[in-house]
Parts: C-alpha cells; sequence; structure tokens
C-alpha cells in the first residue's frame, strides 16, 4: 500500500534510548558517496542532488549552496532518482519518496529481507527499479501499484537500463555479459536483442543525436552505438572501468567520461581522439558526471566525498575548477572548536588535509590550502593526496594574533619539523620549526597570547619558537624527558609549561628562564594533557586507563578517574569546567563531574570516538569516530531543560546511534522514543525533595527574583520617573465606524450593555455581591492574626519527651504577599485602615515579628518592613500607645488557654507516670502591648538576629584572610 507511512508499533521494536546529557543533532562535513547524483532544471536554475549515507542533500548549482537535508532513512541509500519536486530513494527493498525533504510516499518491491535495490529510473508516471535478484519492476510512483515485473536468468544479468528519446515504451537493458536488449515496458516483450560486447556494459548515457547510444564498458571503452540500426560509430579507450558519460551541448562536439580511479577524458567527436585528461579529478571513483544543458559546464562528484564544478572558458578549451563543496575523503584524527563562537571546527584527517568546518552554514567550510597542488600533479603525473604534506598527528591554535601572522601549529607523521598556517588566508604558513635535536615531532602548543609555539619531540626535547618570526627563542633542555613527550601546554599567564612524557613525569617549567621548577612521577606512561586554563586543572591521561586530575597551584592529584576498560583516545573540558569528557577504544564516551568525582553519563557509540571537542559556548560536544569521515556534533540537554545530575556506574551505559546530517526525523515515533524513554529513566530516579529551610539555626532567604523586592526599596522614584509629563488629550474627532443619532450636536448610539448599566443606576439598586468589604491581603492578616499554630518537636534522644509550641500563624498571608507586584503590594499598606487603634498596622508589625522568629525570608522582611515604616511611620510615633485596651482582652484569652492546657498536663501526669508530656505556650506578648511596645520587640528581634548573622560573616572573613596570608 502506497501513501503516508504508518507508525510502527512499539512492540515491533525496542526503544531507542538517548544519553542523559548528550543528544544526537547532526553530522557535518559530508556532501556526497559513491551513489550517482542527479540534477533537475527549473527554469534557469539548476538543482543538484547528492545521497549521504542515509539521507540525501539538494544543492543550489548556482551558488553550491546547500537548500535542503532529507529525512534519516532506516538503512543507507542504494539508489536516487528525481522528478519534479519529488525525490525517489531506493533504501532496502523499498521505495520511498520526498517532497522538500519531507516523506509523502513509499512502497516495496518484494518481502526477501535480502533483496536490495540497484538502480532507479524515472520512466514518465512509473519509476523502473533494477532489483538485486536480476529483476525489473515497473511501478506508478503515484500509488505505488506494481505494473510489470520483468525476469531475467542467469545468462542475462542485469546491470543498468536507460529510456532512449522518442522512444515510446521501450528501454535498453545492458548486462554483464556485454549484451543488450531493447524491451518494450508496456508489454513485457523484448523487442530486439542486440549482439552485444566482449565486456560487461557499465553505464548508458543519452547523446545529443536520436537514436545514438553511448555505451561504457568495464575494460575502459566507451562505444557510440545507434539502437536502430545496430550498427557501431565510434569506439574510444580510456584507462581503467568507465563509470559515467556525459555530452556538452552548447554547440561544442566534446564527450567526457570517467573512469574508476578519479580521471575524467575530453574526447573531440569530430576528429574522435582524446582532447585533454583532468587527471586526478577525484581521488577514486567518480560515479557520476553531467554538463548543464547548453552551458560549459561540467558537474561531477566523487567517492571522494566531493562535488565538483567545471568550466571550459580558457581559450585552449580546457577546463578549470569553478566552485566545489567537498569533505574529508579519510576519517578525522584531531577535531577542535576554533574561536569564542563556536561556528568552526578545525578538523585534520587521514586523508593529509587540514579542514575548517563551520557548524552554522555550509558554503563555509574550506580546506586550507597547502599550495598549487594540481599544477604540480600534473606535471609529475601524482595525485593530489599523494603531493600533500604527510598525515597530521596534532594540532594546536591560537585565534589571538589570526590576523597578524600564522596562528596554527601542526605536527606530522615521522616529520622532524613543525608547519604552521594562517587561518585568515586558510592557507600553509611560511614557517618550518625544526626541535635542535633533529628528531620527530610529537606533540606541539601555542601560547595563549599567539606569541610562542611550543615543540616537543620524541626524544624528549622541547623547544619554543617565535610565531611571527619561526626564530626558535628557547631550548627546555635542563633536567628534561628521557622518552618522547607527548603533552604539552601553556598557561594563561604564559609564565609556566607543563609538559609530560612516556618516561611518567610531569614536569612543570618556568618559560622566561626556561628551567624545571617541579616534576611529579605518575604511576605510568603519560600519553596525553589538557589545561584548564581558568583554574590552572590539568587532566592526565595514563596508560594506566586512569584519567587523573592535577591542581598545578598546589602540585597534587586530586582527582582520580578509572573506568575505561581500553586506550583513552582523547578527552575535553566543559567550558565552565564541571565536566571532563574522554573517549576510549572500548567504544564509550564518558562524562565525569568534577566537583564530586563521580561519573554522570555514559554511552557507547557503534564505532569507536577518536577525537573530542566541546563548545566554547557550551552547546554541543563535536566526536570523530573511526571509519566516518563526518564529524558529529551532540546537544547538551543542560541548556535547554533540567537533568537530574547522579553517580552512575557500567550497568547504567547505553547504546546510541550516531548523529545523521538530517536534523529531522522521518518517523515522528523514534524521536518519542528517544525523549520519553529518557523522562522515564529519569522519572525512576530517587527524587529529592529540598525543604525551605534546613534547619531552625539557619537564616534563609526567598527563591523570589531579586528585582521583586528591591524595587520596593525605589519604588517612589519608580512612579516618580514613570509620571505622566502631560494628561491624556481626548480625540478630537470620533472614529467613523461608530454609529451616530441626527441632530444638531450628534450623539453617539448606546449599546445593550450601556443601556442595562444605565437602568441599574436608574433604579438605584445595589448589588450586595458586588460589593467587597476587604482584600484578600486584609483577610488573610486578620486570619494570621486569629489563628493558632501547634508545632510538635521531639528532642533527640527523649522519645517521651514533647514540646508544643502555640503561636499565631501568618504562612498563607506571605504566601499570598509573595505572589503580589510591587506595586499591589504598596496598594494595599496604604489601603490599610487607622480605626479600631491602628488594628491592622498592629497586625502587620506581628506578622513581621513572625517572619523573623521563623528566620525565613529575610530579605523580604526587611523589604516589606521599609516601605510599610514608610508609609505609616509618622502615625505609629503620633499614637504610642494605640491598642493597648485590645492587648489586654487578648492577654486573658491567653491566659485562660494557659490555665486550661497546664491543668491538663497535670492530670496527665498525675495519670501516666512512665509517659510525660511536656507543653509550652509561646504566645507572641507575655502582657499588654502598646504600639511602641510592638515596635521594641520589633527592633530586638531584628538586632539578634543580625548580630547572629554579622557573627558568622566575620567568622568567615577571616577563615578566608588566613587561608589567603598562609598561602
Amino acid at each position: 500500500m502506497f501513501g503516508i507511512p504508518q507508525k510502527k508499533a512499539r512492540t515491533e521494536a525496542p526503544k531507542a534510548v538517548a544519553p542523559r546529557l548528550f543528544v544526537p543533532f547532526r553530522a557535518i562535513g559530508y556532501v556526497t558517496n559513491e551513489i550517482p547524483f542527479n540534477i533537475q532544471a527549473k527554469g534557469q536554475a539548476y538543482f543538484l542532488t547528492t545521497c549521504v549515507g542515509t539521507t540525501f542533500h539538494i544543492y543550489d548549482v548556482a551558488k553550491m549552496n546547500l537548500l535542503f537535508v532529507g529525512a534519516h532513512t532506516s538503512t543507507p541509500i542504494t539508489a536516487l532518482a528525481v522528478l519534479g519536486d519529488l525525490v525517489f530513494v531506493a533504501c532496502g527493498s523499498d521505495v520511498v519518496s520526498y517532497k522538500r525533504a519531507k516523506e509523502v510516499g513509499r512502497f516495496s518491491c518484494g518481502t526477501d529481507p535480502r533483496l536490495s535495490i540497484v538502480s532507479l529510473e524515472i520512466f514518465g508516471q512509473h519509476i523502473i527499479s533494477i532489483c538485486s535478484d536480476n529483476t525489473v519492476k515497473l511501478n506508478d510512483h503515484s500509488t505505488g501499484e506494481l505494473y510489470t515485473t520483468i525476469d531475467f536468468d542467469s545468462s542475462f544479468t542485469v546491470t543498468t537500463l536507460i529510456h532512449p528519446s522518442t522512444y515510446l515504451n521501450k528501454v535498453l537493458i545492458g548486462s554483464n555479459q556485454g549484451t543488450m536488449q531493447l524491451w518494450n515496458i508496456r508489454t513485457s516483450t523484448m523487442v530486439y536483442a542486440f549482439k552485444g560486447f566482449n565486456s560487461p556494459v557499465t553505464c548508458f548515457t543519452q547523446s545529443p543525436v536520436v537514436d545514438v547510444i553511448a555505451v561504457g564498458l568495464l575494460d575502459g571503452s566507451v562505444v557510440l552505438h545507434n539502437i536502430r540500426t545496430d550498427t557501431t560509430i565510434m569506439t574510444m579507450r580510456q584507462e581503467g572501468k568507465v563509470t559515467a558519460v556525459s555530452f556538452r551541448t552548447d554547440d561544442q562536439h566534446v564527450m567526457a567520461t570517467a573512469n574508476m580511479y578519479g580521471d575524467i577524458a575530453l574526447w573531440d567527436l569530430d576528429r574522435q581522439k582524446v582532447l585533454h585528461v583532468m587527471k586526478g579529478a577525484h581521488d577514486g571513483t567518480i560515479p557520476s558526471i553531467q554538463f548543464l544543458n547548453g552551458q560549459p559546464i561540467l558537474m561531477t562528484s566523487g567517492a571522494d566525498n566531493s562535488v565538483k564544478q567545471w568550466i571550459f572558458d580558457s581559450l585552449d578549451g580546457l577546463p578549470r575548477l569553478l566552485k566545489s563543496r567537498s569533505g574529508h575523503h579519510q576519517p578525522p584524527t584531531h577535531i577542535n572548536y576554533y574561536g569564542e563562537d563556536g561556528h568552526f571546527i578545525l578538523s585534520a584527517g587521514r586523508d593529509r588535509s587540514l579542514r575548517a568546518f563551520s557548524t552554522v552554514r555550509d558554503s563555509q567550510s574550506v580546506e586550507l590550502s597547502q599550495g598549487s597542488l594540481s599544477k604540480k600533479s600534473r606535471l609529475l603525473n601524482l595525485k593530489i593526496d599523494e603531493l600533500k604534506l604527510p598525515l597530521i598527528t596534532t594540532v594546536a591554535a591560537a585565534p589571538a594574533k589570526e590576523k597578524e601572522w600564522d596562528n596554527i601549529l601542526t605536527a606530522h607523521w615521522n616529520e622532524p619539523g613543525v608547519r604552521s598556517w594562517n587561518y585568515q588566508r586558510k592557507v600553509l604558513g611560511s614557517h618550518l620549526m625544526t626541535p635542535k635535536d633533529g628528531s620527530s615531532t610529537k606533540t606541539v602548543a601555542i601560547s595563549t597570547c599567539g606569541n610562542f609555539g611550543f615543540v616537543g619531540s620524541a626524544s624528549g626535547g622541547i623547544d619554543m619558537f617565535n610565531m611571527q618570526s619561526g626564530i626558535h627563542r628557547r631550548s627546555f633542555s635542563e633536567d628534561g624527558h628521557s622518552k618522547a613527550v607527548t603533552g604539552l601546554q601553556s598557561d594563561r599567564l604564559n609564565k609556566s609549561l607543563v609538559s609530560g612524557s612516556l618516561d611518567g613525569l610531569l614536569k612543570l617549567w618556568d618559560i622566561k628562564s626556561g628551567k624545571c621548577e617541579h616534576t611529579m612521577e605518575m604511576p605510568s606512561p603519560i600519553t596525553h594533557l589538557l589545561l584548564y586554563p581558568e583554574n590552572n586543572i590539568l587532566a592526565v591521561i595514563c596508560d594506566d586507563l586512569c584519567i587523573r586530575i592535577v591542581d598545578i597551584e598546589n602540585r597534587r592529584v586530586v582527582r582520580e578517574f578509572w573506568g575505561h576498560s581500553n586506550r583513552i583516545t582523547d578527552m575535553t573540558f566543559s567550558p565552565d569546567g564541571h565536566w571532563l569528557v574522554s573517549s576510549s577504544l572500548d567504544a564509550t564516551i564518558r562524562t565525569w563531574d568534577l566537583p564530586t568525582g563521580h561519573m554522570v553519563d555514559i554511552f557507547r557509540c557503534e564505532s569507536i570516538a577518536t577525537s573530542l571537542s566541546f563548545s566554547p559556548t557550551g552547546d554541543y560536544l563535536a566526536t570523530a569516530h573511526v571509519d566516518n569521515v563526518g564529524i558529529f556534533l551532540w546537544a547538551n540537554r543542560m541548556q535547554f531543560t533540567t537533568v537530574s545530575l547522579r553517580s552512575i556506574t557500567e550497568d547504567d551505559v547505553i547504546r546510541v546511534g550516531l548523529p545523521t546530517s538530517s536534523t529531522m526525523e522521518d518517523d515522528g515515533d523514534e524521536v518519542e522514543n528517544i525523549y520519553t524513554t529518557n523522562e522515564e529513566v529519569l522519572a525512576l530516579e530517587p527524587t529529592i525533595e529540598t525543604p525551605e529551610q534546613l534547619t531552625e539555626q539557619m537564616i534563609t532567604l526567598s527563591l523570589l527574583p531579586k528585582s521583586k523586592w528591591q524595587t520596593l526599596l525605589n519604588l517612589d522614584v519608580i512612579k516618580a520617573r514613570n509620571k505622566p509629563k502631560e494628561a491624556p488629550k481626548a480625540p478630537e474627532k470620533a472614529p467613523f465606524f461608530l454609529n451616530t443619532l441626527p441632530g444638531v450636536e450628534p450623539k453617539f448610539v448606546a449599546t445593550k450593555e450601556d443601556e442595562e448599566r444605565a437602568h441599574v443606576a436608574d433604579t438605584k439598586m445595589i448589588r450586595m455581591g458586588m460589593l467587597q468589604p476587604e482584600t484578600v491581603f486584609m483577610t488573610l492578616l486578620k486570619r494570621g492574626h486569629n489563628t493558632r499554630a501547634t508545632h510538635h518537636i521531639v528532642n533527640a534522644g527523649q522519645k517521651d519527651q514533647q514540646t508544643v509550641v502555640v503561636e499565631r500563624d501568618y504562612s498563607d498571608f506571605f504566601d499570598h504577599l509573595k505572589t503580589l507586584n510591587p506595586s499591589a503590594v504598596d496598594f494595599e499598606l496604604r489601603s490599610m485602615s487607622l480605626d479600631n487603634d491602628l488594628a491592622e498596622p498592629r497586625y502587620f508589625l506581628e506578622a513581621i515579628e513572625y517572619l523573623l522568629s521563623m528566620r525565613r525570608d529575610f530579605e523580604l522582611a526587611e523589604a516589606y518592613l521599609n516601605l510599610f515604616l514608610r508609609i505609616h511611620g509618622d502615625v505609629l510615633v503620633a499614637n504610642p500607645d494605640a491598642g493597648l485596651d485590645d492587648e489586654d482582652e487578648d492577654d486573658e484569652d491567653d491566659e485562660d488557654e494557659d490555665s486550661e492546657m497546664e491543668s491538663d498536663d497535670d492530670d496527665d501526669d498525675e495519670r501516666s507516670n512512665s509517659r510525660k508530656l511536656k507543653v509550652k505556650v509561646n504566645a507572641t506578648k507575655a502582657g499588654p502591648l502598646s504600639v511602641s511596645m510592638r515596635l521594641r520587640r520589633l527592633v530586638s528581634e531584628h538586632q539578634r538576629e543580625w548580630k547572629r548573622l554579622e557573627e558568622l560573616f566575620q567568622s568567615t572573613l577571616c577563615l578566608i584572610e588566613f587561608m589567603r596570608t598562609k598561602a
């Protein structure tokens, strides 16, 4: 059934589980592979579709900009075809159609899981598939309905087919036996069998002449054959298997052929001889070449992960490279984020190239030039890769001086010299820095200022060079290493240099004098160093599969991370220095939390990670893996969600697939599995609820934003600043759309709501439901005054003794007060009634005293009290004895309650000698309190708490001063 793909049942396959901290985001550095591309013309614009593993890319040919990235398929794509806005891809036995990178249909060519589709060809409203079971199938691409199937026996193995121009319902099919057959696809009958050739047919291409087909053969021959008369017009021969053929259509009789070695031959069809051979146009097989219709431009793609655009505009008719998009065609060996914005990644690969990949815009990715290698390759008849510098083993870069001189250093395999590069001009630099001992270079580093480069050699020597001139400045030879130097790191102030070696020694050098200041011995040889310059914390990888964290200031090991079961390949710090991420040959990537020393994340990839780099902004983790030419980005979940960090073990390891070029998933269920399963895992973790106050001996602050209580202190200034300068003016004319009554003076027509409101006013009826005697603020304040709360506290070690504290409870009042904005709090305080001997202001003072006694929300109590005294301070001073009589009544009630509770306690003591219950009544007052007495109690409570807090401050300051002076 063809149509919208149905979601798979959750019981068919296990759910994919995402890592706790890092989620697969996307892969960069992929351009194309060995699957032939497709070019579609839409008006004057051309669009290029290339295959990239399990997805496809769509480029604008004019600017070579990446327009769309297709959705991720379940299996690798084996064939590609394009019709208008639809892109058809073959993955396994299925043909999936996409429109604007979104899946719109799917049909299957068979039920055998071993069946695969080798090639796809558009045939009007149908699509022709060549299957691995030696069959050709015709399906309606809009409904997926199977129209016909052509089966072939073992004497004719299908390799390729083409629909000849002007041939109705007919296709030409080539075989591995070298023979060809013309079939009527509608009637499923063979029209004609050609005598064939002595070599297998590898490709077909329609020539500009009707009836003439270019046939490419395995032995390197290209035959122009007239299929109407079954005659060969001409035959040309090149070196190697013919993989693709194309013809120019701009009045130049030129044919281009590609071979399996990456060469392109240009043929003059008039003179039947070769014009030019583009030696090493690509490194490896060229699966597809095509001239643009009516233009002297040739598009080529290679298995070297590149697409190139050649233009024929020179006087001698030879092509030159116009534009290209490329990536590594061998796996990267070292990657590192460059700059502070996290937009570029420097990558050195096994293809002996150094590239800068953009994580934001694909068109900004570039390979750093090593000179005019293409010209040298033609002169020496060598491939470009053979002329490049040896394999890069280590890269160091400092962006501080990138606009002034070379700012990148690279060490190469078995090379004694270190090469400098200029990132600003994207070219190889002019300096070759060679160590004084003449041995091969093992590691390099650049100072933070960008002025000096450090080189470590295989014999244990360390040399310093000037980056601007390339002149040797100093050798760190006194008391040096006895074996190869494997790591060099300099601090931010350029005072110290740290070196590690296979002799197991970690040395700290003074850069100015070149002398060794300190030596630490590690339990095993050191293979890699990484310094976090903000706090001088050094991570050391040793051969005993342990990562040791060294504090350079105190010169001792402060952490040891064990867990990897095979050699550790790389590590990187998070930008804030809290995490250390490491990779190993055991195919796991682990995240270590430095403050706690615990492993907080672990996942296993399908291939081994060889290099890691954390984005300077903390958004992504970049990884490079064996047998993968791309760079993979993992999104840091801590940037957009809450992740519970806890110590995990080896039992928590999960297997995760690598990111793809597409950030869109073709099946929404897969994305749901990733996040839902992860949330389910987090839900199973034990949750820790932190109480509002850990102990009653602490003074805690509120969780409200700082601006909410600071605004209360400056509310008068804010209101004065926001006061309008002029009164609002009435509109001169009424809007045209309002209805008016006719007359000398126009009047607006009253609405139904206005009439009802006028009727209510005329009847002089008052609805009691519309009146609000007091606000929620005042209701909760009075309720807190009249409410008694009982707190039970059991003393430690005395199970039979219980203390009951009875007091007024204003917790609900302050919970409501926290929800009000500063203007609302100001309004409520100003609206307080001064009747009943200042009852409401007295209640508020009592509430503030309650909050201070609870030792919670200290800054809120200060802000509320400040605003209250500014508003009602003069009234309180003028009436110091207000509320004295009212307090007497409350005291009598309290005394009655005290006597009743004490009598109950006496009865309990008499009835039970084994159980003792002690009851303590803590009323808010001990006698009649006037306003002045209430204020004195409040000041006393405030001073007591502030004095205790100040003592803690002084104690902490003394301790810090002591540690600073001793250090």
